[in-house]
């Protein structure tokens, strides 16, 4: 305003033009005059703007209802005032209403807007700030406040129908009618019978079989079988190279959601379950192993805050693990092996010398990059020829781990799921790990 002034001023008089030289002393004096009165008659802090939140912790295909209450507090009214509530679009689908406000607030007056978002991706983030612009009534001058303490961090779980799906999958029934019952077994005092033999010294007098003894003329005892419990250490990588894929299913979604199939399988079993995410020294995340019907909501809280970062050492990871967890386990390692292949190899060794049972499940990265989408000739060529590269250093860790007896199996977005449980199960089935 000040330049315009000024360039009407010498127009007025370069031209002799009094309406021009009338022109350019309003404006000027306009803005001298208008912006300290603006500033003198503004009490920003008369506003309060807070945001409420329905729930902090939803499903990915929930919807947040978000609602901003803004309040005048003071004996002034603002003629025009602007309120934001910022949100990162790449996270959140704005459904339905607006996430700002353009109005006019009276004194002790309250406004109320909402809206509506839908989480696109799984994880914790942040959402705000709130702002607050006040303008004046020429629209010359504004100021803007960022309401502190707006920030609220919001927990976005994986889809809920993928957990009522690896729920039901996970069941009792659903593993019997679709996999069969594959139970690691061992004689003791369970409840299922297992066979007769002879009496010995020390046995409980309740476990004799009369009829039989009566039979074969001498005592004889029934033994019963239990099945064996073990302890699942499910070892995630969350290094950066794990975020490859579309944004709502990367390497690390798919992760994500193999540990919750695998931990709802496992304590449907009866066996204990523990999970760990690595990347870096800075990027460690355990969770201690345990059992129980709620073991699986804490599990599923616990990973649903982790991000990929940092890039994964995991011959680090798994001395930082070997210190805080000993006992001998059946271990899934969930990982692109986009590291070296000496620290791949030494950290597999790790986990070997530790007597734990080890399966190795790599998502392998074109696979997941390209899946569902349309690619050009040159593309999938360009992708084919990355695929044999990726392969090679596949195979050449593949083979190093089979001399130490360690599966790796290679999967995509369609197996990851079934290749999980078919391991699982037929660790189960060999009794290994205990």
């Amino acid at each position: 305003m000040i330049l315009l002034s000024a360039f009407f001023l010498m127009a007025g008089f370069a031209f002799v033009n009094f309406f021009l030289i009338f022109l350019a002393i309003i404006l000027l004096f306009s803005t001298i005059i208008s912006l300290p009165s603006f500033h003198l008659g503004l009490n920003i802090e008369d506003l309060k703007v807070t945001r409420e939140l329905e729930k902090n912790k939803v499903f990915k295909d929930d919807f947040v209802h978000v609602k901003v209450i803004l309040e005048n507090l003071g004996k002034n009214k603002f003629e025009f005032i602007e309120v934001r509530d910022y949100y990162n679009p790449t996270l959140f689908r704005l459904v339905l209403g607006e996430n700002h406000i353009l109005t006019r607030i009276d004194p002790k007056e309250t406004i109320k807007f909402s809206y509506v978002l839908q989480p696109r991706v799984r994880g914790e983030y942040p959402f705000g700030p709130l702002s607050v612009i006040v303008k004046d009534r020429l629209g010359f001058n504004s100021e803007e406040r960022i309401v502190p303490k707006s920030v609220t961090k919001i927990l976005i779980y994986p889809p809920y129908e993928d957990i009522k799906r690896i729920e039901i999958l996970g069941s009792k029934r659903s593993l019997s009618l679709n996999y069969g019952i594959q139970r690691s077994k061992m004689k003791g005092l369970g409840s299922e019978f297992f066979g007769l033999r002879k009496y010995a010294f020390g046995d409980q007098f309740r476990l004799i079989d009369w009829k039989a003894s009566v039979r074969h003329q001498k005592l004889i005892v029934k033994e019963y079988e239990s099945e064996r419990d073990i302890t699942v250490l499910i070892m995630v990588d969350c290094g950066e190279s794990m975020a490859g894929g579309s944004i709502e299913n990367t390497k690390f979604e798919y992760a994500i959601r193999a540990t919750m199939l695998l931990t709802k399988i496992s304590l449907t079993r009866r066996d204990s379950v523990g999970v760990f995410l690595f990347s870096d020294k800075k990027n460690y995340h355990f969770k201690e192993p345990n059992s129980g019907s709620n073991h699986f909501y804490q599990v599923l809280d616990f990973i649903a805050k982790v991000k990929p970062s940092g890039k994964t050492k995991l011959e680090e990871a798994m001395d930082f693990i070997n210190k805080q967890f000993q006992k001998r386990s059946l271990v899934f390692l969930i990982t692109d092996l986009e590291q070296t292949s000496d620290d791949i190899i030494k950290g597999i060794k790790k986990i070997v010398m530790w007597k734990h049972s080890l399966v190795v499940i790599s998502p392998f990265s074109p696979w997941f990059e390209i899946h569902e989408v349309d690619l050009s000739p040159s593309d999938k060529a360009l992708a084919e020829a990355i695929s044999e590269e990726m392969m090679e250093q596949v195979l050449k860790i593949r083979h190093s781990a089979r001399t130490l007896g360690v599966p790796i199996i290679s999967v995509g977005p369609d197996d990851m799921m079934s290749q999980i449980l078919a391991q699982y199960l037929e660790v189960k089935k060999k009794g290994k790990a205990y």
